[in-house]
């Protein structure tokens, strides 16, 4: 069957844009520590774990996805593998919308039910998944242009009060809180999982693309968090979300505070990550039958990560199980990185027998 293809530049940029979740979500709580600026060093370490972990992804997608790969040459036993990417899209997604929901109910507090943000979030993204890549490809680099241009206004702005004071020296408490904070930027990053099952739907440069990605993601991290400790200081150890708080402060006469911004960034953030989530699970459904796309499971998918969050909110061991960043991080590197290298050796294998 032959499917849409995405450019290169579309697809990392879809990346970007759903990874930047990990930075506006960013707390001393999950980051393990009150040096904030080691979370810099922990970003471009993780930066260049992921350039290694996605080395598997590379062998594979030559000759096709992960999960149709695996489908091919492990015959029955292979199905295990689109189904653990199923799974694994399942809880970064519920993952990803119980950390929003949170946000939603303790910091904004709106007039609203939270739960009918998170349920048209999900609609929206369900949408966008049904329409195909090349929709959610295009939203995207519309997404990309206005997060730039908001997140210029707000960097813009809080550059002012940037004061080199409120800086502190790195690993003043050692270097546990900088792998902990490496953990949690690997345990956010669905990027393993996404390429192992859409890269060979990608046309053109794609190294050059996750170059860039790579590059692009570590300095945005690294100057968001520089002005989070340069502009808030030790005072952004004490908040849940602090890139909110920052953008909290700014103001801009007719617009007033700008943390609206934040949380049009963030959503529209969410919905293209869920997006191409959903849509992968498509892809590696469509492994399993091996005929047209079914569109009923992503349907179900969809059903069953709004119900996940729902109950994960009211429920602090599913909650904290959802958000552990040493389990999630454990799951993105068999994900990314052992799944695929075994599967590469498993097709190895079977073409080396074919062969003779």
């Amino acid at each position: 069957m032959t499917r849409a293809r995405i450019s290169s530049a579309q697809f990392f940029v879809a990346m970007f844009v759903s990874h930047i979740l990990v930075t506006i979500a960013l707390n001393a709580q999950y980051t393990g520590g009150e040096s904030i600026l080691d979370n810099i060093v922990s970003c471009l370490a993780a930066m260049a774990a992921a350039a290694l972990i996605a080395l598997p992804i590379w062998l594979c997608q030559r000759r096709g996805s992960v999960p149709e790969l695996a489908v091919e040459s492990l015959g029955a036993v292979g199905y295990i593998v689109p189904i653990a990417y199923w799974l694994y899209f399942l809880l970064a997604g519920s993952s990803s919308l119980t950390l929003f929901q949170i946000f939603l109910m303790d910091t904004v507090n709106p007039g609203f039910s939270a739960s009918l943000v998170t349920a048209a979030i999900v609609g929206v993204s369900l949408y966008g998944a049904l329409r195909g890549i090349e929709t959610v490809a295009r939203c995207a680099t519309c997404v990309f242009v206005v997060m730039l241009l908001g997140c210029g206004l707000v960097f813009g702005i809080v550059a002012v009060r940037f004061d080199t004071k409120n800086l502190e020296p790195l690993f003043q408490h050692g270097l546990a809180q900088t792998g902990q904070g490496m953990t949690l930027f690997l345990a956010r990053t669905s990027l393993f999982a996404d390429m192992a099952v859409l890269l060979p739907q990608v046309n053109g440069r794609k190294g050059r693309g996750f170059t860039g990605w790579l590059i692009g993601v570590g300095a945005f991290v690294s100057l968001t968090i520089l002005l989070i400790a340069g502009c808030l200081g030790r005072y952004a150890y004490t908040q849940n979300f602090p890139v909110y708080v920052l953008a909290s402060l700014t103001e801009v006469r007719s617009l007033q505070r700008l943390d609206a911004v934040f949380t049009g960034v963030w959503m529209m953030g969410l919905i293209i990550k869920l997006a191409i989530d959903l849509y992968a699970c498509r892809v590696c459904f469509y492994s399993i039958t091996g005929g047209r796309e079914k569109k009923w499971p992503v349907w179900g998918t969809a059903v069953l990560l709004l119900a996940l969050t729902m109950l994960a909110v009211g429920n602090s061991p599913l909650q904290k199980l959802l958000l552990d960043p040493w389990k999630l991080c454990l799951c993105t590197v068999i994900i990314g990185g052992v799944l695929p290298m075994l599967v590469w050796l498993a097709a190895a294998v079977r073409g080396r027998r074919a062969e003779k």
